[in-house]
């Protein structure tokens, strides 16, 4: 009698059904229910059926439990039964779904899923509900479960945008969260990410201020107004890319890109240096008396080493007047400016009075260069053979304009009313290379024309036109 009680008190402990055969395991250390039950040839079910105190997600190292021992089934009916049984597994629902969101989830057809819980069809299942999944998914979504983590949306977006700022393929992203396929996940959704995305992210996540567009424009407009590479921008903003934005629309740009465009502003003034075999920022700097330091922020560098070919600014340090400050060319004008430039200015080597009028007419001093005052629609000429280094109208308070390099000179020509040459053009001296046009916000027909050194700096175009009035 105590021997019996003995026995049930014990079945009662462990979960073991009673009358029930048990071969004891002892858990090891990178044992799962799953691996123990297909080396053992039984079920999960039928483990945890024999062994109630078990937690089904997790089992602990040195835990003994009770592995049933196979009984011959006495009929095939009944080996065909316990066959299929041994055929599926649990899997744990994450979160709130139903069997076709369990289907696309784990790639099992939805009529398996429901052939198996025939209970659940058409119903929504809560967290924590327990589905049967064949073997095979349930162990293929074990080992990918594990290989996830959780990324938190910071602003409304989609799946491909999510892909495009981590750099995670969208299909691997829509693999791991079929239920936001095309959905507009809100700010603070958490989504599932291959495992190291987010800490790689956090690693690698730029610093960023805000800006404010302040006439509409797209982002490719805006990095070449603060001077910041494109892909950075596209990689802060990509809910942004290729659209247009209307004024007031704020934008993230990398950290201090605000302060140094202001910086620029006060100081325009530096030369290209094209990059050549075996050179780093070091070995530039030194060269031409700037900081490392400087030369990274100008040229917004996160690498010492460089490749063959790039240009980089070098800052130049010039003295001329403060009102002379306010101007200089446009960086796409000074791109073409050939390297290895002087860091002190050097006077034009032209004869004074030996340059021709690029249009005749009467010649007006203005602050930076001259204003030629004639005839709308004259051909205005090339002074001298060179290259067209910049044509069009990014600048305003310049309207369209041409600006040429010349051997030993930069000579630029404002508001015209037509350009005929394009950037890249070669033009001889004497060439037609526009048409005179109106002064902005007026009637008078103008060239506004002005004289520089290879270096950017202003020169005074009387001192040199051959034939002023």
């Amino acid at each position: 009698m105590k021997k019996e009680v003995l026995v049930l008190g014990i079945s009662a402990i462990f979960g073991i059904a009673y009358g029930v055969e048990c071969e004891y395991y002892k858990v090891q250390k990178g044992d799962t229910l799953a691996n123990i039950a297909k080396r053992k040839g039984v079920s999960v079910q039928e483990i945890l059926k024999n062994n109630k105190h078990l937690d089904p997600n997790k089992v602990k190292v040195g835990d003994k439990i009770c592995i049933p021992v196979a009984e011959k089934p006495k009929s095939k009916k009944e080996a065909k039964a316990k066959k299929k049984e041994q055929d599926y597994e649990y899997y744990t629902v994450q979160k709130g779904a139903r069997l076709k969101d369990i289907a696309n989830r784990l790639g099992v057809p939805l009529k398996e899923l429901e052939a198996l819980n025939p209970e659940y069809k058409n119903k929504f299942l809560a967290k924590g509900t327990k589905v049967k999944v064949p073997k095979r998914e349930a162990k293929g979504i074990e080992k990918e479960e594990g290989n996830y983590e959780f990324y938190t949306v910071e602003r409304g977006a989609k799946l491909e945008h999510i892909s495009k700022k981590l750099g995670i393929p969208l299909k691997t992203l829509e693999k791991l969260n079929p239920e936001y396929k095309g959905v507009w996940l809100k700010k603070g959704t958490k989504v599932k990410v291959p495992k190291t995305t987010v800490q790689k992210q956090k690693e690698e996540k730029i610093e960023y201020d805000i800006y404010t567009i302040k006439r509409g424009g797209r982002l490719k407009d805006v990095a070449k107004s603060l001077g910041i590479p494109l892909k950075e921008l596209e990689a802060l903003n990509p809910e942004y890319k290729n659209k247009f934005l209307s004024k007031g629309t704020k934008i993230k740009v990398p950290k201090e890109s605000l302060s140094e465009k202001k910086e620029e502003k006060k100081t325009k003034h530096y030369v290209m240096h094209k990059v050549r075999k075996g050179e780093t920022v070091s070995s530039i700097a030194r060269k031409y008396g700037v900081s490392e330091e400087e030369l990274m922020r100008i040229n917004h560098l996160k690498s010492k080493k460089l490749t063959a070919g790039r240009r980089i600014k070098i800052p130049v340090a010039v003295k001329e007047p403060k009102e002379e400050k306010k101007t200089s060319f446009s960086e796409k004008s000074l791109e073409r400016i050939p390297e290895e430039r002087q860091t002190e200015p050097t006077e034009i080597k032209v004869l004074k009075k030996s340059i021709p009028m690029p249009v005749d007419g009467k010649v007006v001093k203005s602050t930076r260069g001259v204003d030629i005052l004639t005839k709308c629609g004259e051909p205005i000429k090339s002074v001298d053979d060179g290259k067209v280094i910049y044509s069009g109208g990014d600048l305003q308070a310049y309207g369209n304009m041409v600006i040429v390099e010349h051997k030993d000179f930069i000579s630029l020509y404002a508001y015209n009313s037509k350009n005929m040459v394009k950037r890249g053009d070669t033009v001889s001296k004497g060439q037609e290379i526009a048409s005179v046009g109106k002064k902005n916000n007026s009637d008078e027909c103008i060239l506004h024309f002005e004289l520089r050194t290879k270096d950017g700096v202003p020169l005074d175009p009387t001192e040199y036109l051959k034939n002023t009035q």
